[in-house]
């Protein structure tokens, strides 16, 4: 591996990590409780080792499983939208095994009445998976430690054979249903995460940097349009010549520099009037979010740095963290600079974008007060004029 161009890559270890942020969404749509995508990852690696999938495939299913969510911010419910587009992202991933569609059809079910109308043996195997074990869930919340809800679960599948599930599906959990130590599992993460890591084979993967950040760039578009801010950072990053490495580094963390947002309700992130004290602490937290998610994807640290911190300033006021400007690189800085710039040149619900002029006219203000670096901003207005 050439570490200059190169970065070693593991899907299921970055998707376990991405799972906190898509299952807060899920959370607000459909009042799933926390970890659900490790949980439905569980009972579909459960399921593909009933069917006696090989390592290739039970990896790629807890991958499929842990991500199955991942559009459900741009389609706010589960529609043909929405199955398309998880699709769609599902295919810049570096999955191991053949599998197509699997979650272009994770909302089909064995009769027929699924939202592609596919039913029985046309839906493919890992769509099922997914779909039986999201089903489960997403109505009785599996992390619950009730009797009488898991009496709940078995009456449910018993009534929904060969019309959500098929046959095999039912036969299946209902065997390893038997053990009290599966129910016990699905109440703890640790639990969860033992039994994943203990069926997985290591498929790390060495990857260009280039392909970390087309796997990066989905995920700020779950937010908005990132090509603004994405192609600022090109252009200063051409402009201070930032080496190979650290220029795609950087790329990488600009393009999961909102990542944190995806907790925050959209009520508030698009509130057209001024946010209560209570909602701009809510704000305030995203950075915080932004870090707990990247700290655990190996090889991250200095990404992890540079999209956690493009809140703080220089005069120490910023947020969450309040860094001193000797906190902060030019990398940091620079960053910084280009979040503020891009988000005034981009249409908020509550004003207009701004011209070039009038958002540098803004920014040369904010360096006066000590919150910019003011050659920063000086270099902005000559390279992105």
């Amino acid at each position: 591996m050439n570490k200059k161009k190169q970065m070693a890559f593991n899907l299921n270890n970055f998707l376990l990590s991405m799972s906190q942020a898509l299952d807060s969404v899920e959370n607000r749509v459909y009042n799933t409780s926390e970890h659900h995508s490790k949980r439905v990852a569980y009972i579909a690696l459960k399921l593909a080792l009933e069917f006696n999938y090989k390592k290739e495939g039970l990896f790629d299913i807890c991958a499929y499983s842990l991500c199955h969510n991942i559009a459900l911010n741009k389609t706010k419910k589960i529609n043909k939208e929405y199955c398309e587009l998880s699709n769609e992202y599902a295919n810049k991933l570096p999955f191991v095994s053949e599998q197509k569609d699997v979650l272009k059809y994770q909302a089909e079910h064995y009769d027929g009445s699924g939202v592609y109308g596919l039913k029985e043996h046309e839906i493919p195997l890992f769509s099922q998976f997914i779909s039986f074990a999201n089903i489960l869930d997403t109505k009785f919340d599996l992390s619950k430690s009730s009797i009488d809800n898991r009496k709940e679960i078995l009456s449910f599948i018993k009534a929904e054979e060969n019309k959500l599930f098929s046959s095999d599906m039912l036969e299946c959990f209902e065997e390893f249903s038997k053990s009290t130590s599966f129910w016990l599992d699905l109440q703890n993460e640790n639990d969860i995460m033992s039994f994943i890591f203990s069926k997985l084979q290591d498929f790390t993967i060495v990857l260009d940097f280039e392909e970390i950040l087309d796997i990066t760039k989905i995920f700020a578009k779950l937010l908005d349009d990132e090509r603004l801010l994405l192609e600022s950072c090109e252009k200063l990053a051409d402009f201070y010549d930032f080496e190979h490495k650290d220029k795609q580094v950087f790329l990488i963390a600009t393009s999961l520099s909102k990542l944190g947002k995806l907790f925050i309700d959209e009520s508030i992130l698009n509130k057209k009037d001024t946010l209560s004290q209570n909602e701009y602490e809510v704000i305030k937290s995203y950075p915080y979010y932004t870090k707990k998610i990247l700290s655990n994807i190996i090889g991250f640290a200095d990404i992890v740095s540079l999209s956690s911190m493009v809140q703080e300033r220089i005069d120490g006021k910023g947020y969450p963290f309040n860094y001193k400007a000797k906190d902060l690189s030019l990398k940091h800085r620079v960053l910084a600079c280009l979040l503020v710039y891009s988000s005034l040149l981009t249409k908020k619900s509550f004003r207009n974008e701004y011209t070039h002029e009038k958002a540098i006219e803004i920014m040369n203000k904010m360096s006066e007060k000590g919150v910019l670096d003011s050659s920063i901003v000086s270099d902005i207005d000559k390279t992105l004029k």
